[in-house]
């Protein structure tokens, strides 16, 4: 622990390092014509929850890809995992859902949700360091987050999705923004992220619902319906794996920290960063061939914790922070 310690402390003092320019990286996501800001809002027929009333939407074959669509998003393992009937429909590697981190398929201000979606694509993407389709994005989750493979992207499954946040993203311009969209952003902390203090807040604040080693809590009534899992697992095998975006650190403790404990988001910054190391301290399924992600690395998020880089930082000090030092200036 001593040394990795040092080793961060080094990489630290070395001023003429630069991680991430904001400039270049604002400047690749830039539009040629002028981005709008809307309201949040969903469409008529879909509640705060994520339930549909199917009433509203009438009978069309438009109408059945939705709810099919929506289906999918928040019962992904039981339509899309392990629990398909069908085995050449079993993509997840795993059974969380879509809505295991979009919250109520999708529909929660300032929880990555799907509304207005559907406006913003195709977008860059510095994952992949070139422009994509929403198809790509969800295909990417179906990897990472899921520890799967892909869906076709012609298939019966990836046009109700893709239907289901068109109808989300009704009324919305091309390329709008929208308010709530995303993650609100993260103040960086002046210090590395700590998961000894993770470890305490988990067992304060955490573990009565995500299990006392990250194994979730799963839906005894499964078998009749709902989602797999009440509250996913966290790590472990059947977890996301390390190409996700949550396992990057300032990703997790954004999210955490607008959204945890469920229902009581009141934990503090400082709280949020802790909690996601310790979280991702523990073994997940692993994504091979992560030194090919972000290859242009100016712009390669300063939470990526394996290498390349550009910068005099050493992974340690990407896996942890503190971020502040990393900022282009």
């Amino acid at each position: 622990m001593k040394k990795s310690v040092l080793l961060m402390s080094a990489a630290l003092v070395c001023t003429c390092a630069f991680a991430f320019d904001a400039a270049k990286n604002k400047a690749k996501g830039a539009l040629p014509f002028e981005v709008k800001t809307q309201e949040f809002k969903l469409p008529v027929g879909i509640d705060e929850n994520g339930v549909i009333d199917e009433s509203k939407l009438g009978d069309s074959p438009y109408a059945k890809t939705v709810i099919y669509g929506a289906k999918l998003i928040n019962e992904t393992a039981r339509y899309l995992g392990q629990g398909a009937k069908d085995e050449k429909k079993r993509f997840t590697g795993n059974n969380l859902s879509c809505s295991s981190c979009h919250a109520n398929g999708g529909v929660v201000p300032n929880q990555s949700p799907f509304v207005g979606i559907y406006a913003r694509f195709p977008q860059y993407n510095s994952r992949a360091d070139q422009v994509v389709t929403l198809q790509d994005r969800i295909n990417g989750c179906f990897q990472r987050s899921m520890a799967g493979k892909p869906i076709p992207t012609n298939s019966k499954e990836m046009r109700a999705m893709i239907t289901y946040m068109q109808w989300l993203s009704t009324g919305y311009e091309t390329g709008a923004k929208v308010k709530g969209q995303g993650l609100p952003k993260i103040e960086f902390l002046s210090r590395a992220a700590d998961p000894k203090k993770g470890a305490k807040i988990y067992a304060e604040k955490c573990a009565s619902c995500h299990g006392e080693n990250g194994e979730g809590i799963v839906n005894a009534d499964f078998a009749n319906g709902g989602d797999y899992y009440l509250y996913p697992a966290l790590w472990g095998k059947d977890s996301y794996n390390t190409g996700a975006g949550m396992y990057r650190l300032i990703k997790a403790a954004q999210y955490i920290k607008s959204s945890m404990p469920k229902g009581d988001a009141t934990l503090s910054t400082e709280e949020a960063y802790d909690v996601a190391a310790f979280m991702n301290s523990h073994e997940r399924p692993v994504k091979p061939n992560r030194d090919k992600d972000f290859p242009d690395l100016d712009v390669k998020p300063m939470d990526m914790d394996v290498g390349p880089y550009n910068d005099g930082f050493d992974e340690n000090a990407h896996r942890f922070g503190p971020y502040k030092q990393m900022m282009k200036r």
